[in-house]
């Protein structure tokens, strides 16, 4: 793949590779609000994920992965569930309009406890995880089970190792192969 820039300078740019030759394309967007950190972060152009999901035509060579959780873990629950439910509205409307397009769903992933233990716990992120589960659960999407593998191999950073995050491309991979 080719990265193409898009002329954004931050760590929270909008990521986009093309493969020509293969008829490729591979973006990557964060989310919008609620966003936590301290570094600088650009609003331009912000879209909800179910804004970009309704954006999305869908076909049996489109492939959805939402990673969803971790800067909600400050908040009450309550905003967790509703964006939960307005993600599962939109993923239903593109099942509409596209039935063999691909949603998968990365769960949160145990975290580092150094600091912030009583917003940025774990306990959150399990709760989540439930929630996770039952909102999505009669839906066909798949799930990589980012708690599971985490708690497997005994790691607690905020961004995984490269041999979890590996297992959670292979396990990916199982669901579009």
């Amino acid at each position: 793949l080719r990265n193409f820039d898009l002329y954004e300078d931050n760590w929270a740019r909008q990521l986009l590779n093309l493969d020509i030759a293969r008829n490729m394309k591979i973006s990557w967007k964060r989310h919008t609000f609620p966003f936590i950190s301290t570094s600088y972060q650009s609003w331009k152009e912000e879209r909800t994920i179910t804004r970009e999901i309704d954006l999305l035509r869908g076909d049996k060579r489109t492939l959805v992965i939402l990673n969803i959780g971790v800067h909600f873990r400050a908040y009450p629950v309550y905003y967790f569930i509703k964006r939960l439910y307005n993600i599962r509205r939109a993923i239903e409307r593109l099942f509409l309009r596209s039935p063999e397009t691909k949603v998968i769903i990365k769960t949160e992933n145990t975290s580092a406890m150094d600091k912030n233990y009583e917003t940025l716990s774990d306990f959150h992120a399990s709760i989540h995880y439930i929630i996770m589960e039952i909102i999505f659960k009669d839906l066909n999407v798949g799930f990589v089970n980012g708690w599971d593998m985490t708690n497997a191999f005994d790691t607690n950073e905020i961004h995984p190792p490269e041999k979890v995050i590996g297992n959670e491309v292979k396990m990916m991979m199982t669901y579009i192969c």
